[in-house]
C-alpha cells in the first residue's frame, strides 16, 4: 500500500451563501490521481471545508486507497478531526469524517 496526499479546499460566496469544495490527490512523487470538485448548496465555510475533506475521503476509498494524508490549512479543522470526542458534535458531517478516519 502506497500513501496518497489529499488536498482540498472549499469556498462561499458572500452574496448567496452557495458553497463549493474540491481537491486534489497526488502520490508521494507529487503525480496526479484525480481531481474532484462539489456544488454544496448554502454551508458555512468550515462545513464547506470538511466536506471536502469527506469527499475527497470517500472518492479515494472508492478507487481503493487506504492509506490517506490529509492536506488542509485550516488549524481549526485539522485539531478538531483529531479530537477523540466528537460524538457530541451537532455537525453530522463532521462527525461522519471522523468516524471514517
Amino acid at each position: 500500500d502506497t500513501w496518497v496526499y489529499l488536498s482540498t479546499d472549499g469556498a462561499v460566496a458572500k452574496d448567496s451563501g452557495y458553497a463549493a469544495t474540491g481537491g486534489v490527490a497526488r502520490d508521494r512523487d507529487g503525480n496526479w490521481i484525480m481531481g474532484f470538485n462539489r456544488f454544496l448548496g448554502v454551508c458555512s465555510p468550515f462545513e464547506v471545508e470538511v466536506w471536502g475533506i469527506l469527499n475527497g475521503i470517500l472518492i479515494l476509498f472508492n478507487k481503493g486507497y487506504r492509506r490517506i494524508i490529509i492536506m488542509t490549512d485550516n488549524l481549526e479543522i485539522a485539531q478538531i478531526l483529531t479530537d477523540m470526542d466528537l460524538e457530541d458534535s451537532g455537525i453530522t458531517v463532521l462527525r461522519r469524517t471522523h468516524r471514517i478516519l
